[in-house]
């Protein structure tokens, strides 16, 4: 039998998911967004809604990740920005900057907000359709057509 006790215990408190779920989120953000400090505000306006409803919250990341790509969708639609440079690089776990090819970035910039958060759930959050679907709260087959214009779009921008 558990007790309530022992089920709080293997819940992470807010702190400890915060600690370890901060630079990944705060990177998605930067896929999302055109601007460093925008990546930040996006990322902490998710971790505080997150804070106000931790107790009822069963999935931290999955709820992090929706907040963040609807949140960086509001702030460009509230800027009207659609197709600015994108940031520098996010840096990886180790801390090194990732090489991203300019014309891979080019081309993800010409991708609607939609598109492009449908890949970079999938191939900078390596995350499974599915689990996009739920992220984003559209349909299973919505992801799996979205990205396949994405990536079509994705292939006519960058043959040679």
């Amino acid at each position: 039998m558990t007790t309530d006790a022992g089920a709080a215990r293997s819940r992470p408190t807010f702190d400890e998911a915060f600690d370890v779920l901060w630079r990944p989120m705060v990177r998605l953000a930067a896929t999302l967004v055109d601007e460093p400090a925008a990546a930040e505000d996006v990322a902490q306006d998710a971790f505080a809604r997150a804070m106000l409803r931790w107790h009822t919250i069963d999935d931290p990341a999955t709820y992090l990740r929706r907040a963040i790509v609807n949140r960086a969708r509001s702030e460009l639609r509230r800027r009207g920005v659609r197709r600015r440079p994108m940031p520098a690089p996010p840096a990886a776990p180790s801390g090194e900057p990732i090489l991203v090819d300019d014309a891979l970035m080019a081309a993800l910039r010409g991708l609607s907000p939609k598109r492009r958060a449908v890949v970079a759930l999938r191939f900078y959050e390596d995350l499974p359709e599915a689990q996009i679907a739920r992220v984003l709260g559209i349909r299973l087959g919505t992801v799996k057509s979205t990205l396949h214009t994405a990536l079509a779009q994705l292939r006519k921008e960058l043959e040679p």
